[in-house]
């Protein structure tokens, strides 16, 4: 039976098989590139992420190579990628761009198929089988695909209202995602300004009379903490319902901001063989792929949690999840100069004990602490909304397609 699992009301017939080359038509209208004009070309992510817009470029740097212009509401595969299901459907924000060779476009057909409900199709599991079969070859640029297998490709079509009611729907859940995707960004960037002015002492907490705190200090890291090294631990020895918490430095880049309440991996590596946290230890990544990347903090709140090689440990008076946001957010420039290498770059203790660090007073910093981590609260709240409209999205795709 051609008939998705979930319908809308008023459609019952079953849906019909169509070839792609019966209900969409190729466009290519070849640009005559002017050397002194200027294009701006389009490129598609991969996983159904949609169009991104290059910078322009003149003609004189195009040379030969071949673009057309961009056809509104037109299906748009990335022959390279297609695999990947990098596929899109051009909007009227396309208007007067162009495209290369390798972004071939389809409009319908004799009115039989709506191009944004073609593309859903295809960001389903069974259109990406569609797409890697259509092209063939090896692992990545070897699997470009082929434009006559891609048109020859077979599938099932409800009709034309339906599709609009399909792809009307889906729109209306994907703005809704970018409206969550939206309000994570502001607050990102929220947390970021205010983190800065904090730090910088332009925004001040007062005490729970409303007094002044007293003045910040500077002073060297290694004047208030102490420092020693994770041990051990790699991924082969995580084991699910392991007896002891663990952290690795990878995870620090992951899975954990600037506070970890409680680990998600465990052991069952003895526990002589490993160092286990204190309660308001600070850690930082001893290696890291960019210099940017290791200077990232974390204060761990759980004692007994088992921590692995390539970890500087920092242990402190100092309120741990304040020192965390501090080398995160507000030395992170400095720390990520300090690093050292190339293909894979270090921290050491010894560079790390001479930054300069601002000190308010305890109450002071437990309560920046507590103002960040509950922005970080909302951050993670956001996050986890737009998973949900992602999984329910998913769930979508496969029930409202055949």
């Amino acid at each position: 039976m051609r008939k998705p699992k979930l319908r809308f009301a008023g459609f019952e017939d079953e849906w019909k098989p169509f070839q792609i080359k019966n209900v969409l038509r190729k466009v290519s209208r070849p640009v005559d590139v002017v050397s002194s004009g200027e294009y701006s070309q389009i490129g598609i992510r991969s996983h159904g992420k949609g169009i991104f817009h290059k910078a322009p470029v003149t003609g004189a740097s195009l040379g030969d190579k071949r673009v057309f212009w961009v056809e509104p509401n037109a299906l748009v595969v990335n022959i390279v990628f297609a695999w990947e299901q990098a596929v899109a459907v051009t909007t009227d924000r396309e208007e007067g761009m162009v495209a290369s060779h390798r972004f071939p476009m389809y409009v319908a057909k004799d009115f039989l198929a709506e191009p944004e409900f073609i593309l859903r199709l295809f960001l389903t599991r069974k259109g990406k089988k569609l797409l890697e079969l259509a092209s063939p070859g090896g692992a990545g640029r070897n699997k470009t695909l082929g434009q006559k297998e891609f048109e020859s490709l077979k599938i099932a079509l409800p009709s034309p209202p339906e599709q609009r009611k399909v792809a009307t729907f889906l729109l209306a859940v994907d703005e809704r995602i970018r409206l969550e995707e939206r309000k994570l960004a502001r607050l990102r960037e929220y947390k970021k300004s205010t983190a800065e002015k904090i730090f910088r002492q332009e925004i001040r907490f007062r005490n729970d009379v409303g007094e002044d705190f007293p003045d910040w200090e500077l002073r060297p890291l290694g004047d208030v903490a102490t420092f020693s090294k994770g041990k051990g631990l790699s991924k082969s020895d995580l084991v699910s319902d392991g007896r002891t918490k663990c952290i690795l430095y990878g995870e620090l880049y992951t899975t954990y901001g600037q506070i970890i309440p409680d680990a998600v991996s465990r052991t069952n590596v003895a526990a002589e063989g490993l160092v286990l946290s204190r309660k308001n230890d600070v850690i930082i990544p001893a290696s890291g792929e960019t210099p940017l990347d290791i200077a990232t903090a974390a204060c761990v709140l759980e004692p007994g949690i088992a921590l692995g090689g390539d970890l500087n440990i920092i242990r402190t008076g100092v309120n741990g999840a304040f020192l965390a946001y501090c080398l995160s957010m507000h030395k992170r420039p400095e720390i990520a100069a300090m690093a050292q290498g190339n293909s894979v770059v270090h921290l050491y203790a010894k560079q790390l004990r001479s930054l300069l660090i601002p000190l308010p007073a305890d109450k002071e910093q437990e309560k920046i602490a507590a103002f960040l981590s509950a922005l970080d609260a909302r951050i993670a709240g956001a996050m986890s909304r737009i998973e949900e409209l992602r999984t329910f999205k998913r769930g979508l795709l496969q029930q409202l397609f055949v």
